[in-house]
């Protein structure tokens, strides 16, 4: 059996608190037998620069875009 972790914000990591980086917090996910990742991005350009950014791991590190319901009439926060 292994785990999904079913919504997390890769990008909001401060990734400088670790000695490699993503691949320190990666490999500490996927040694709790973490074996796929849901990257949640907030808005379409946020889903670009995620997928841009961990598109290139070795992980299965999978995108969704969404909108926070309290958002949903601001049309900016589509954009932004």
């Amino acid at each position: 059996m292994f785990l999904i972790d079913s919504h997390c914000h890769l990008d909001k990591i401060n990734l400088n608190k670790f000695k490699n980086g993503l691949d320190d917090v990666l490999n500490k996910a996927y040694s709790k037998n973490v074996k796929i990742i849901l990257a949640v991005s907030t808005s379409i350009n946020n889903f670009k620069d995620i997928q841009k950014k961990f598109k290139n791991t070795k992980y299965n590190i999978y995108y969704s875009c969404g909108i926070h319901p309290l958002s949903i009439y601001k049309k900016k926060n589509l954009l932004n």
